[in-house]
């Protein structure tokens, strides 16, 4: 299991340096150039950008709801999160608030990068758009961080739900702890 862990905490990692830093760079760097220096780019150029951005938008999301959804789910069989001391207290609703606000993120950056109606229409205020996402991004980030200080214990195996049958269940053959 180590090895899944690890592969999923790079994904989880890559994912967000992908997207959070894209946004970042996007709205200090690239947006700022092009208005101070009247820089409007030849149109090859300004959809080259937008087709490789998207990409990006769309690799990172990808990892970031696999990696996220996966790591949820084997912490929540895995552990106990201690419910007495914050941040373990809270766990659940800072979980959710982080979800929710990734998915808002994922969706402008997508909007922001997107050939429809709905991203022309966004793109007209990139800049402001663009800080909204940023600072998401960087909560999303921020709760994560927070989420990471909970109290965790293992489960004992004995509590682990039994995915695999015993050899005598699935003989047919009865135990002392089955009734019938």
């Amino acid at each position: 299991m180590l090895a899944l862990d690890l592969i999923l905490r790079w994904m989880h990692i890559l994912g967000a340096i992908m997207l959070v830093g894209g946004t970042i760079f996007m709205r200090t760097a690239y947006v700022p150039a092009r208005q101070l220096s009247d820089f409007e780019p030849k149109p090859e150029f300004a959809e080259w950008l937008r087709v490789a951005w998207s990409r990006m938008v769309l690799l990172s999301s990808a990892q970031l709801l696999i990696s996220g959804l996966v790591g949820f789910g084997l912490l929540i069989t895995r552990s106990d999160i201690n419910k007495e001391a914050f941040p373990g207290s809270a766990y659940h609703m800072l979980f959710g608030i982080k979800f929710l606000l990734a998915f808002v993120v994922f969706f402008l950056a997508a909007g922001l990068s997107g050939r429809s109606g709905l991203a022309k229409k966004l793109r007209q205020r990139e800049k402001f758009w663009l800080t909204v996402n940023m600072v998401l991004a960087i909560t999303v980030v921020c709760l994560a961080g927070v989420l990471r200080l909970a109290d965790r214990t293992e489960k004992s195996t004995s509590s682990l739900p039994q995915l695999v049958p015993s050899v005598a269940n699935v003989t047919g053959a009865t135990s002392t702890g089955d009734k019938l």
